[in-house]
């Protein structure tokens, strides 16, 4: 016998998910306020029925806990993300743009084409 505790579900959701599975399996239930008490099922079968019925109900904000044979569904929290800031950087400088370091362009660097083009490498074809 398997215990599956679904105290963080309303009521009504308790209802379907009890009918849900008796629809898709073979395995005896019973439901007892809200404990739910399955006989005749894999635990990986029963697993796999909670969490086709999270995802058909669209509760992506519940999970299936396993522990040692026995399920909870459980409402996950998900945790606040903080924005982290290097201690150095000063909150209004965009951390988004590279440090960039300017280098100046010396004359003699700069190529003069002359109004031409620079020629083009014509690649040799092999026979």
């Amino acid at each position: 016998m398997t215990r599956i505790v679904v105290d963080d579900l309303q009521n009504d959701e308790v209802t379907s998910l009890v009918e849900y599975m008796t629809a898709m399996s073979a395995g005896q239930i019973a439901q007892h306020k809200k404990v739910i008490e399955v006989n005749g099922l894999t635990n990986k079968k029963i697993k796999f029925l909670l969490h086709k019925f999270l995802y058909t109900r669209h509760l992506s904000d519940y999970g299936v806990l396993d522990t040692a044979g026995n399920f909870e569904i459980v409402h996950l929290k998900p945790e606040k993300k903080q924005s982290e800031q290097h201690e150095t950087l000063s909150p209004t400088m965009d951390v988004r743009l590279p440090l960039v370091i300017p280098h100046w362009v010396q004359p003699s660097d700069m190529i003069e084409w002359e109004g031409k083009p620079p020629p083009t490498k014509i690649r040799n074809k092999k026979k």
